[in-house]
């Protein structure tokens, strides 16, 4: 974990124990969603590219994904849905139709800054996460389609390969990251199993 987190210091750091024994532990640059009082904001990613030690190299691949028809068209399908399910519970909605760049140790993103007041005071951290949750650039889209296709063309369980990990507190206060490609361990018998689970969104 000290491992993970000195490499992504940015990130939105777990480890979630699990009831069969083993643990989710990763790291997350994305921000499903965060509240405090009415306010709330969220700064979804689609699209990614490689970082390079060269900074020409580097700021190419940046400046590549920026200007990629098809990582802008899929950013814009994640922003769009995450618009329509936030604006009927939204006084103020704020959704920037240009993305920027968000960058880690290894990778560029293309990010969008979502911030909005809750129309209703009822409203929590988790409900709203839950409703965003996932993404089209996690389940596919549209998304009723990419699910029938899911279930049809893959042979295996997707079991907990994304998800959403954060916190809520009585007042409907907290933070949600989204997590794809989710870090897994067990610990059997003293043993340590550690791998990956990738994401496989269809966009149809």
């Amino acid at each position: 974990m000290q491992r993970i987190v000195a490499q992504n210091p940015n990130s939105y750091h777990f480890h979630l124990p699990l009831p069969d024994g083993g643990a989710l532990v990763g790291a997350s640059p994305e921000l499903m969603i965060r509240k405090q009082g009415r306010q709330f904001s969220s700064c979804p990613l689609a699209g990614s590219a490689p970082r390079h030690r060269d900074p020409q190299r580097d700021q190419a691949s940046g400046d590549s994904l920026m200007h990629s028809a098809k990582d802008r068209h899929e950013h814009k399908l994640v922003t769009d849905a995450m618009r329509a399910t936030l604006q009927p519970r939204s006084r103020l909605l704020s959704v920037p139709e240009t993305p920027s760049l968000l960058t880690t140790a290894t990778l560029w993103h293309l990010a969008t800054q979502i911030q909005g007041d809750v129309l209703d005071d009822r409203e929590n951290a988790l409900s709203l996460a839950c409703l965003l949750h996932p993404t089209p650039a996690l389940s596919g889209f549209p998304h009723q389609r990419a699910q029938a296709l899911i279930q049809r063309l893959e042979p295996f369980e997707r079991q907990l390969f994304g998800g959403i990990v954060g916190w809520c507190d009585d007042q409907g206060n907290g933070e949600w990251g989204r997590h794809h490609s989710l870090r897994y361990g067990e610990w059997p018998a003293g043993a340590a199993v550690c791998g990956r689970r990738h994401r496989s969104g269809l966009t149809t």
